[in-house]
């Protein structure tokens, strides 16, 4: 029993801070002070729907899609004192939270409280965020003008880019894929299938949310951007990346996280 709580307490001991350098191995000790990196989205990141959703969505492909981040944890999970990925995504939520689903806040407050230590604080460095479903199709509503993505998504996106940094953590923002690399048409014809009224964004709505996220979000300060979706293919529904995509994402994120955190540790 002694020894089980002298391992229990050594985070206390240690007094390391989230200042901790990712490139400084030796001051990291496996399984104790990993950075912790959140993931914060939808479908992308995890395909679970949030259990009594009110929707009724369960999960993608019937959980047998992987989202990236598995691929993620595949990029550093051999390295012991390398990155740790944590997530609170829900396949088909909204960054407001409607319908039974956790808000990208939400989201976002749960990583950062569940991710402290007793003493020596959170362990969440960094927070990458995906878009959520919002103005994409009819299950998470459509958003015809400029003022209903203002009042939506970038709004609550901008809040929780606001609270993470407040609290000391790095925000990396996700950049859409090109319109053109989709197939909404396509997605409309899929899901209208299962949901019956099932609409996708026209490519004019979809380009008015891409607007709003280079305009408010990419730009917003202490951001970095990654374009990890750049030849983006989907994987047959239209919307979602295909196995080679997802990989080629994970690769590129895990690069853009180690070099940011990296340089502002020094």
């Amino acid at each position: 029993m002694e020894k089980l709580l002298k391992q229990m307490f050594i985070p206390l001991t240690l007094g390391l801070t989230l200042s901790t350098p990712v490139s400084a191995q030796s001051n990291i000790i496996a399984d104790v002070n990993n950075p912790v990196i959140g993931l914060i989205g939808a479908s992308y990141v995890d395909p679970e729907a949030a259990y009594g959703n009110t929707v009724g969505l369960t999960a993608l492909n019937g959980s047998s899609y992987r989202g990236i981040n598995d691929f993620l944890i595949g990029e550093t999970i051999n390295d012991p004192t390398g990155l740790v990925f944590r997530e609170k995504a829900e396949g088909g939520a909204t960054t407001d939270g409607a319908n039974g689903f956790n808000s990208m806040l939400g989201q976002a407050q749960e990583l950062y409280e569940h991710t402290t230590m007793w003493g020596d604080g959170s362990h969440l460095k960094a927070a990458v965020l995906f878009q959520f479903n919002d103005c994409k199709h009819t299950i998470a509503g459509l958003c015809p003008t400029m003022e209903d993505v203002l009042a939506g998504p970038i709004q609550n996106t901008l809040q929780t880019i606001a609270y993470l940094q407040q609290n000391d953590v790095k925000v990396f923002v996700i950049k859409m894929p090109a319109y053109e690399d989709l197939d909404l048409v396509l997605t409309e014809e899929i899901f209208s299938q299962v949901t019956p009224g099932f609409a996708a964004a026209s490519e004019e709505q979809y380009r008015l949310l891409q607007q709003a996220y280079e305009q408010h979000v990419y730009t917003a300060e202490g951001v970095v951007l990654i374009d990890a979706w750049n030849k983006f293919k989907h994987m047959g529904d239209g919307l979602h990346p295909d196995y080679k995509t997802r990989k080629k994402a994970a690769k590129t994120i895990v690069k853009s996280l180690k070099k940011a955190l990296n340089k502002d540790s020094n």
